[in-house]
């Protein structure tokens, strides 16, 4: 075969395969258009082009074609006489490859244009599980996960209990150890394609654990007579605990007086009428197969812990003397008082708020028995004006009451200040301008019933029934022989 020959060859088999001539006016295009919208495919030929038949093409799925009549369009779709398709209310399975293929007469080949839809549509999401609830048990690992669908493809959040989860990147599974219980509850994902409004689905995570219970009070002061409830809550529970009220680790025995309630998470021990035999020491128990928990509770006639009042009015306040007045809460008369006084050398450093600095002697508590009065309550108030202080000096004191059935618990701390005046001053490095009588809560909340045989045995022992405020006086006489050692040296 000459060259000449083997030329037009690869010419003709060239033109027919659609060559390097431009058919086609219309050019491939992508269309981003909404659900419900409609489209206009384009298949525009040169005007000078012969056209033998057309057929459209959804991905590789025939849709039409000129020359038969029996492949019939879907009814939304319609071809016009220029051979371009248009499609009426777009769904999101139309998102696709569209391509329009024109078959020529011999020698010409056929030659095709592709275009693209994609049906912009809102999110959907799909739990994983589907029923949106997980039960693993401590120790055990969580797998949760949304499977979001929608064009274009949406991102994933994350939320747990309403609050943002600091994820390094979007993802669609979430897997972790169930370590702790309070790796528990609502996992939210929300899926967003900035196309309608972003999706929400929920999966409730619950890891079974030990019960947790708690109380408000658990020194709880009555009367005889009166109408008396301890209160306790079961915080957390799974699988479902067993509950009782224990006397003495017995089972309290329940009749028309003394009645158990539970409603949700709330659990209350009623007594109607309280009598002598009802006052002493109770629990609250739950159990399930995980583990136990209690709560301890006091029943008792001694009164409330008193409560120092702070008002400059009132705290009157002299170079020597200082007026206290607080209140207490009790059913029946109280007897006496004990009053607290001692200086306040003990300062806290800022940089290391657990470190005690102190200067001058060891120190010690003063008791000063203040009379009770005749009423039965059930609130009662008392002053005291402590004299023979010393000016410039921070004091700190503190109060129990006592009433027929005993003691009660020691009151916060407070601190006050004398005014400065002629005299000896305490040899301590505190701004006294400043100083204002404040209360220091107590650490200890222990429900226990305080008597004076217990907490103060000798007149210069501390009445306080934590450890921590015994270990911080052995601080302060140590640090103070131990100074004392090096000056005299």
């Amino acid at each position: 075969m000459t060259i000449n020959k083997l030329l037009v060859v690869i010419i003709i088999i060239f033109i027919k395969f659609g060559g390097c001539e431009k058919v086609f006016k219309s050019v491939p295009v992508v269309f981003k258009i909404y659900e419900n919208e409609s489209v206009l495919l384009p298949c525009y030929i040169q005007d000078n082009e012969t056209v033998a038949r057309v057929k459209w093409y959804k991905n590789n799925r025939l849709l039409g074609d000129t020359l038969d009549q029996h492949t019939l369009l879907p009814s939304r779709m319609y071809m016009h006489r220029n051979y371009s398709l248009q499609i009426d209310s777009l769904r999101a399975h139309d998102t696709a490859d569209y391509t329009c293929e024109v078959i020529r007469p011999e020698p010409l080949g056929p030659i095709k244009q592709s275009h693209s839809i994609e049906v912009q549509c809102s999110p959907s999401v799909r739990t994983i599980p589907e029923e949106g609830f997980l039960e693993v048990r401590k120790g055990e690992y969580v797998d949760i996960g949304c499977e979001a669908s929608g064009t274009p493809k949406p991102t994933i959040e994350w939320r747990k209990n309403g609050e943002a989860m600091a994820l390094l990147e979007h993802r669609s599974r979430i897997r972790f150890r169930a370590e702790h219980r309070l790796l528990a509850g609502v996992y939210e994902c929300i899926a967003d394609n900035s196309v309608g409004d972003p999706v929400k689905a929920a999966i409730r995570v619950i890891i079974q654990d030990a019960p947790v219970v708690s109380a408000v009070r658990t020194f709880v002061h009555t009367a005889i007579g009166l109408r008396a409830a301890l209160q306790a809550r079961l915080d957390f529970a799974a699988p479902p605990a067993k509950t009782a009220w224990f006397r003495d680790g017995r089972p309290v025995k329940t009749d028309d007086r003394i009645i158990i309630m539970g409603h949700e998470n709330s659990h209350q021990l009623i007594f109607r009428t309280v009598r002598k035999s009802d006052l002493g020491n109770y629990t609250f128990r739950a159990e399930n197969k995980l583990g136990m928990a209690d709560v301890s509770f006091k029943l008792t006639g001694v009164p409330n812990v008193a409560s120092f009042k702070v008002d400059p009015s009132l705290n009157k306040a002299t170079s020597t003397s200082f007026t206290l007045i607080w209140e207490v809460d009790s059913y029946s008369t109280i007897i006496e008082y004990n009053l607290w006084i001692r200086p306040y050398y003990g300062s806290r450093s800022p940089i290391d708020p657990d470190s005690v600095s102190t200067v001058g002697p060891a120190y010690f508590w003063s008791k000063i028995v203040v009379p009770g009065d005749s009423i039965d309550g059930p609130i009662h108030s008392a002053s005291y004006t402590v004299r023979g202080l010393t000016p410039s000096t921070v004091y700190e004191a503190t109060v129990t009451s006592r009433n027929r059935f005993g003691w009660s618990k020691t009151s916060a701390v407070l601190h006050f200040a004398t005014e400065p005046g002629v005299g000896r001053t305490l040899p301590v490095t505190i701004d006294y301008a400043d100083i204002t009588p404040t209360l220091e809560e107590p650490e200890s909340e222990q429900p226990e019933n305080i008597t004076q045989a217990h907490v103060f045995e000798r007149l210069n022992e501390m009445p306080m029934s934590d450890s921590g405020a015994r270990e911080k006086l052995n601080v302060i006489v140590i640090s103070f022989l131990i100074c004392s050692i090096i000056w005299l040296s």
